[in-house]
């Protein structure tokens, strides 16, 4: 070890008090920045897996130029889905599971109860599924039915909207009418299985379908308006979706998650923004006392320099040695801070948090955690920025006269 950390370390240990202090404010520095961004990682995560494996999956295999006529007549962009398709998908290194699906519009009214009128129809969007195959892909929708909820070849899913518009009660009769895809006007009769809450804004006025009853509905047997697939690995998503493409061919366009969602980015881009915002000021308030510190340790110790300075230590010696005092203590504070951080985010990532979204009407379930690369991140920052922030009272020490350093002055 060299002289001067030794001096160094030496001398943050003088004064305990301002020491610990010190200590005590980057360690709640770091360990409440590093806590924000455990449970931000967890919020993110499951907002994530509540994306891909409750409503969209992680790809999407649509019929070319589907998405880009979503908005006008994305039922004639319609095609076969049979077992060599189904195989196909499966062949692709990296898919899990696959399941077919038929996006599209309607109106549905429930039958009349005796002695009342029959509800006003209304209008809503409504997903057909393959109820085995979709398990598979997206398991967590079924967790968004309420208790009793059945989806079968008869039995459709209201969302909340439409559930409590029409007071629908299960196995109430519903009459859904949908254009099929020659514009013609059809209709089938359904019963209502139960009712799905809502995660996100705008997935209330929605229903899910059985796919057989789709298909009949809109006179497209043995078609549908996409594929969705689940992967083993969701950050491999776009490599993927690479290899899907390549077997299908150009006849399909395949997209995954982040395309198909980008609000989802957007809102976490902003949930990041506001972390960093945060963060920044909890660095800055704890650097702020690192700086406090060795100016005050400077002032203190002005006929100390002046000593050394007049037996021989050189001036860039003297700014080394206060720099190096910070860096030990910034060393300490971060490490005890990240060890604290990482503590709670585990223990928080252990027992889950429960957050309700604004407008949702079901808790999602959040599990804080930490990646190395950010404790990485967070202890440079803490180090480096105790050093920076001494800069100041380094540079002060290392340019008084020695003379009048000696007089106290």
């Amino acid at each position: 070890m060299s002289p001067l950390l030794s001096m160094a370390i030496r001398n943050v240990t003088r004064n305990r008090r301002r020491t610990a202090i010190t200590l005590a404010a980057l360690a709640i520095g770091v360990t409440a920045v590093g806590s924000i961004r455990g449970i931000l990682n967890g919020l993110q995560g499951a907002m994530i897996r509540g994306t891909v494996e409750g409503t969209v999956g992680a790809i999407q295999v649509h019929k070319t130029g589907y998405l880009a006529n979503v908005m006008s007549t994305p039922l004639s962009l319609d095609f076969e889905f049979d077992e060599a398709m189904e195989k196909k998908l499966l062949a692709v290194k990296g898919v899990k599971a696959v399941t077919p699906r038929i996006m599209f519009a309607g109106s549905l009214t429930l039958s009349a109860e005796e002695g009342k009128e029959s509800p006003e129809a209304l209008f809503f969007a409504a997903t057909g599924i393959d109820p085995q195959k979709e398990r598979q892909v997206c398991p967590q929708r079924w967790d968004l039915f309420t208790p009793g909820t059945t989806l079968d070849d008869t039995h459709l899913v209201l969302g909340d909207a439409l559930s409590a518009a029409f007071g629908a009660k299960q196995e109430s009769e519903a009459v859904l009418l949908a254009p099929d895809r020659d514009g013609s006007l059809n209709g089938e009769l359904a019963k209502v299985g139960g009712a799905m809450r809502a995660i996100m804004p705008g997935e209330m006025k929605i229903a899910v379908v059985p796919l057989g009853l789709a298909q009949r509905l809109l006179r497209m047997e043995g078609r549908v308006t996409e594929v969705a697939i689940a992967v083993d690995d969701i950050d491999r998503s776009e490599e993927i979706a690479a290899q899907v493409r390549e077997a299908l061919g150009p006849a399909y366009e395949v997209h995954t998650w982040e395309s198909l969602v980008p609000e989802r980015r957007t809102i976490m881009g902003v949930q990041n923004g506001v972390s960093a915002v945060v963060s920044v000021v909890f660095v800055l308030l704890m650097l702020l006392g690192v700086a406090n510190t060795m100016l005050m340790s400077v002032l203190e110790r002005t006929r100390e320099v002046g000593t050394m300075m007049a037996v021989g230590v050189t001036r860039q010696a003297v700014a080394v040695l206060f720099l190096l005092e910070a860096l030990v203590l910034g060393a300490i504070g971060a490490i005890t801070g990240s060890v604290l951080s990482m503590a709670l985010t585990a223990a928080l990532g252990k027992k889950g948090l429960k957050f309700t979204p604004p407008t949702a009407t079901m808790s999602i379930d959040i599990y804080p955690f930490f990646t190395p690369r950010f404790v990485v991140i967070i202890f440079v920052i803490a180090v480096v920025g105790a050093v920076l922030f001494a800069l100041y009272p380094a540079m002060r020490a290392s340019k008084l006269r020695p003379v009048e350093a000696l007089a106290g002055r």
